[in-house]
């Protein structure tokens, strides 16, 4: 049995500070979308709720459409199949990175004072 997909993101909606009334009942009208906080600059944070991509997206789209807004910017996004998706990966991969299982004694490694430029090589040198 397939687990259901469970979608929530959120969404900040710039509009003209005199649209922040209308827009706020306009919003939170809509199945799935929920207004949590505005301010006089005309920001209103939003929640969405819904259960596949494609319906989120969707309404994305519908509160861009509304009259009065300049923006509408998804901001953070949680997927409940991703989630699920990476767990699996984390949890197939090896738990110790193989430059960590390499014997090297200690007079053979080098530093020149970049560890990440040194991260990046030898991680470039793995793949």
């Amino acid at each position: 049995m397939q687990e259901e997909d469970f979608n929530v993101s959120s969404l900040v909606v710039l509009c003209a500070p005199s649209a922040i009334a209308r827009l706020w009942e306009a919003i939170n009208a809509i199945s799935g979308a929920e207004c949590h906080y505005k301010d006089e600059s005309g920001k209103i944070i939003v929640t969405l709720e819904s259960q596949s991509i494609e319906e989120e997206i969707k309404l994305l789209k519908r509160i861009e459409g509304l009259e009065g807004v300049i923006s509408a910017q998804m901001i953070y996004a949680y997927h409940s199949t991703e989630l699920e998706e990476m767990r699996e990966e984390i949890a197939q991969q090896d738990a110790i990175p193989a430059i960590l299982k390499e014997d090297k004694s200690a007079d053979k490694i080098t530093y020149s004072g970049d560890v990440q430029g040194a991260l990046d090589t030898i991680l470039k040198v793995q793949k």
